[in-house]
């Protein structure tokens, strides 16, 4: 085992063992603050509506939780995935951040390089944004009104699109093949949100990810095979 390999393995259980005992430390605090509060107030707690809410949102956030760990681990990495869940705004901030910062390094997704990249990339988001938070919640009474502005609403009404559209554009001029794969997904997608309105499909997210991720690899296969039928008759 050369060096190098030996330091990444080190690397490596050395993000999980971090992730691991950070991630319990955020659950615990989580749970802690509305404990505490129901405790000093002396609310009584009705655990059958407690269960009845949990399923609710688990049935729901559940389901898009597992679907966003294996679609944002390749992309992310170890580390910079345990430091997305934890600080969360993973798809608007932590991801493009992410690939941003991968793509200007020049080095290739899912390299190990790139897994360091994309953490350094995420932890500097990170702090990025509680820097905002904090300088915003100074002054929310000067930023508010203007925020709320109808001038402005238009803007973080279309937040979501600019992001994925500033991302993806370079790599479909970029790779032909990306096109390609991205066709079908994309054409479906943008047909059912026209068909039903954007803020509609946007409502569907937990389910429409699984059904999406479905169609891109089966599309993907069929690429595949076409490919290789060419390749065998030249």
């Amino acid at each position: 085992m050369s060096t190098t390999t030996k330091e990444m393995d080190n690397y490596q259980l050395g993000i999980h063992r971090l992730g691991r005992i950070t991630s319990a430390i955020i659950v615990i605090a989580l749970v802690a603050v509305p404990l505490v509060m129901t405790i000093k107030s002396g609310i009584k707690i009705d655990i059958g509506t407690t269960v009845k809410g949990f399923i609710g949102i688990f049935s729901l956030m559940g389901i898009l939780t597992f679907v966003e760990f294996f679609s944002y681990a390749p992309l992310l990495g170890a580390g910079g995935l345990y430091l997305s869940f934890i600080t969360g705004n993973t798809i608007n901030m932590k991801l493009p951040a992410a690939m941003s910062s991968v793509k200007l390094a020049g080095v290739e997704q899912g390299s190990r390089e790139a897994e360091v990249i994309s953490l350094i990339a995420v932890a500097v988001s990170s702090l990025v944004t509680v820097v905002i938070l904090t300088l915003g919640m100074i002054g929310m009474s000067f930023l508010l009104p203007i925020m709320q502005s109808p001038q402005l609403q238009p803007a973080f009404a279309n937040l979501m699109p600019a992001l994925l559209g500033a991302l993806a554009t370079p790599m479909f001029f970029k790779d032909k093949t990306a096109i390609k794969a991205a066709s079908v997904p994309s054409l479906i997608a943008m047909a059912i949100s026209l068909g039903i309105g954007f803020a509609a499909f946007a409502q569907m997210t937990s389910l429409a990810m699984p059904i999406f991720m479905a169609i891109a690899v089966a599309w993907r296969y069929v690429l595949y095979k076409s490919d290789l039928k060419k390749a065998e008759k030249a």
